[in-house]
């Protein structure tokens, strides 16, 4: 056998021939079972495209109510939390009057005024006067200028 006679086509005729009449008993068997599933296949997709299209609906009309729901509940906790807010720093400032005003923290303060006092008038007052110097300024900013300037 030669590579030429495999590659060409056969001659053989095939044993069972098929004819016209054999396809035409198909294909009319075929067709009301292919109605069926084409009638069934609309009433499916007339079906899916109505629960598809409620479906868009109630998600949208629960998005829009849910958006309004957070908005209302957001506004009356912000509300609710300046309000108390406001409550807490009034009583907190009344408690902290209360505290201000007692006899122990009266005494406190006193005391801590004197020692105050006291460094200031003695020797504390060299050392306030070394910080607080407004010449400080003049000497810092030709100090900054030399810095520039050499290096």
């Amino acid at each position: 056998m030669d590579k030429v006679d495999i590659l060409t086509a056969s001659r053989v005729e095939p044993s069972v021939p098929l004819s016209q009449h054999h396809h035409a008993t198909i294909i009319s068997r075929l067709g009301p079972t292919l109605a069926y599933a084409v009638h069934f296949q609309n009433i499916v997709g007339s079906l899916s495209i109505f629960l598809c299209w409620r479906a868009y609906l109630l998600a949208s009309f629960s998005i829009a109510r849910a958006y309004y729901v957070t908005r209302f509940l957001a506004f009356y906790a912000f509300m609710g939390t300046k309000l108390g807010a406001v409550y807490g720093a009034t009583a907190s400032g009344r408690a902290a009057a209360a505290v201000w005003d007692t006899k122990t923290i009266r005494m406190l303060r006193d005391k801590l005024f004197y020692e105050f006092a006291l460094f200031i008038l003695g020797a504390g007052n060299v050392i306030f006067l070394l910080l607080l110097w407004p010449g400080w300024i003049v000497i810092g900013g030709a100090a900054f200028v030399l810095w520039q300037m050499c290096g």
